[in-house]
């Protein structure tokens, strides 16, 4: 049977009046059903319903039950389908995936119990007595109670093997668990544990308002503060927008979106009375995220955090964005320190509304905001790598000319030469460097940066081809910070390697002028020659990686140490020779702490 079959027999089950009726209030004129219009403000109904087709005298939108569920829903057409078939219980087997079988099918029905079975038992936590912290928590974050219990707020406890027990006893297997990522499988014991422990829960629900996932903020000191669940058969992170399911016909009817980087953003904006954000969860804003939302609006804005990790996070979402057209993003810039949710609480909606008039169209401000970004002598490489792309991208000539010569203002780079090089003709001609003054501290002093070698260069070229999901993002964090010692610069460059994979991002596939860093000659030549030896850096165990180099770079760095201050205590005496002894045998121990971690003694704070 062909998708135009099953299509027909899809519609042929539907009654229009009655879904649509679901959403709509929709009274009997004529024998016919009329109500007010989902497609545009009106307060006498000109939208009338028949059989098997709706149409608006007002706003003139017509069509069937698949045009109607995919512009309230966002859905794409396939997608309907599929929403139908199962709403109305049909068997359409030519429409499931590739591969997908009925036991696949009974697997995910599986994973929607244990994910509402979680989702009502955090709720019950969250009400008992051992909820006070969380509650508490809730109200000074500015949540009402009657708020929280809309929003599905749990609590997730402290006993590790709670909400495992509780799913054992209501007859769910451990494998169904952790395929729903709400247990973890332990390598040490061979048992399952809670994947989350002593967090705040606030449930994920898909399009149709289904919870599919968890995101949980820690009551305690336990990182990361915010910890989403895994993938799953039913949670693609890269696909799925938090609150959409409850957004997504304000989003229609007003004609815009806002995208935030997290659901505490979403949550306290909708509690300001701005129901029409969304939040993605744990990943960049991707190209399935935006056509789902343009689906539903011409008008997308984008609200990052205020800080350089904000702009970038809203850089990346050009290339995407071009790929979108039917839908316009507009970059809202709030002050640094301030994100959605801060700056609401603070300011209120009328404050926050007043930003969104201020945004700036997305392309202009990616351009803008690269070149500012870019040393000079780079410049020439930006505009011609990356921005004549984005300026081949939009059609209308009096936009890109607007666009062209404001580049030319910020970069010296004519006019002419961009024009030739975005119909192909010509390359890009390099513009002389603009000279900017040094600050008094720096002139006259030769700044040199030491190369990487040995065990330094293979450590940051794992760093650099690494993906997100390899490392412990918090502990390589930590050992930077605290456990080597590095020059300036490479500590800046490694900080700048960890944010991109904390957003995400995979450092090796991103643009040489994405790195501030990446103006310093030394630099550069790390990332060229890390960008033609991936080979050397292929693990299936880059975690186990870092941890034996950064062991062998600590060991280094105290040997060196060591060998220091042997060679004072030849010409030293009295209390500077015990003070050197002492130190020596400090290392002596820290040395041994290397190779035996365990035998380090637990401090308590």
């Amino acid at each position: 049977m062909s998708v135009d079959e099953a299509k027909n027999r899809i519609l042929q089950r539907v009654s229009l009046p009655e879904l649509i009726g679901e959403k709509i209030e929709l009274k009997v004129r004529g024998g016919r059903h009329t109500g007010l219009c989902p497609f545009h403000e009106e307060r006498s109904p000109s939208f009338t319903v028949f059989d098997d087709h709706y149409f608006c005298f007002g706003c003139r939108a017509t069509g069937d039950a698949i045009n109607y569920i995919r512009e309230t829903q966002g859905l794409s057409f396939m997608e309907t389908l599929r929403y139908l078939a199962e709403k109305y219980g049909l068997e359409v087997p030519e429409l499931e995936k590739p591969n997908f079988d009925k036991s696949a099918r009974l697997v995910e029905a599986q994973l929607y119990k244990i994910s509402a079975e979680a989702a009502q038992y955090f709720r019950e936590q969250m009400a008992r007595p051992l909820g006070a912290k969380a509650r508490e928590y809730v109200a000074n974050r500015g949540f009402s109670p009657e708020f929280a219990a809309e929003y599905g707020f749990g609590l997730s406890t402290t006993e590790p093997l709670a909400l495992v027990n509780h799913l054992l006893k209501k007859g769910f297997a451990i494998k169904d668990m952790i395929s729903a990522s709400v247990a973890l499988a332990s390598q040490h014991d061979q048992r399952a544990y809670d994947f989350f422990i002593n967090r705040l829960m606030i449930p994920i629900a898909d399009m149709h308002g289904r919870v599919i996932a968890f995101g949980g903020r820690s009551l305690g000191d336990d990182l990361p503060k915010y910890k989403n669940s895994m993938n799953t058969p039913l949670f693609d992170k890269s696909h799925v927008l938090y609150g959409l399911d409850r957004a997504k016909e304000t989003i229609r009817r007003d004609r815009q979106a806002i995208v935030c980087e997290g659901y505490m953003d979403v949550l306290q904006l909708s509690q300001a009375g701005i129901s029409s954000s969304v939040a993605c969860l744990g990943t960049a804003l991707s190209l399935p995220h935006l056509r789902r939302l343009g689906a539903l609006t011409p008008q997308i804005y984008l609200v990052f955090d205020g800080d350089k990790a904000g702009r970038n996070a809203t850089l990346r979402t050009v290339n995407i964005a071009l790929e979108v057209p039917q839908a316009e993003c507009k970059v809202v810039v709030l002050p640094v320190g301030e994100d959605p949710d801060t700056f609401v609480t603070k300011y209120g909606a009328d404050a926050f509304r007043a930003q969104l008039q201020t945004a700036k169209g997305l392309l202009d401000f990616a351009i803008e905001t690269r070149i500012k970004e870019t040393h000079d002598l780079g410049i020439p490489e930006l505009v011609s790598k990356e921005i004549i792309p984005w300026l081949q991208s939009v059609k209308d000539p009096m936009s890109r000319n607007f666009l062209m010569n404001r580049i030319s203002e910020l970069t010296g780079i004519a006019v002419d030469g961009m024009a030739q090089a975005v119909r192909g003709d010509a390359p890009i001609k390099k513009a002389p460097p603009k000279m900017m003054p040094l600050p008094e501290e720096q002139l006259n002093i030769p700044k040199t940066v030491t190369a990487l070698r040995g065990n330094e260069l293979e450590l940051f070229g794992h760093l650099f081809w690494a993906l997100p999901e390899e490392l412990d993002i918090d502990q390589i964090e930590h050992m930077f910070n605290s456990q080597l010692e590095l020059e300036e610069v490479w500590l800046e460059f490694a900080h700048e390697l960890i944010k991109a994979l904390r957003r995400g991002l995979t450092p090796s596939q991103q643009n040489k002028a994405f790195w501030t860093t990446g103006s310093t000659p030394e630099v550069l030549d790390l990332i060229l020659g890390l960008e033609i030896s991936k080979g050397a850096y292929e693990t299936e165990f880059r975690q186990r990686q870092f941890e034996k180099l950064f062991r062998v770079l600590q060991k280094k760095q105290l040997d060196e140490t060591t060998a220091k201050l042997k060679a004072k205590l030849a010409s030293s005496s009295g209390d500077e020779e015990m003070e050197i002894l002492m130190a020596i045998s400090r290392i002596k121990k820290e040395l041994i702490l290397i190779d035996n971690p365990a035998k380090r003694p637990v401090t308590s704070s």
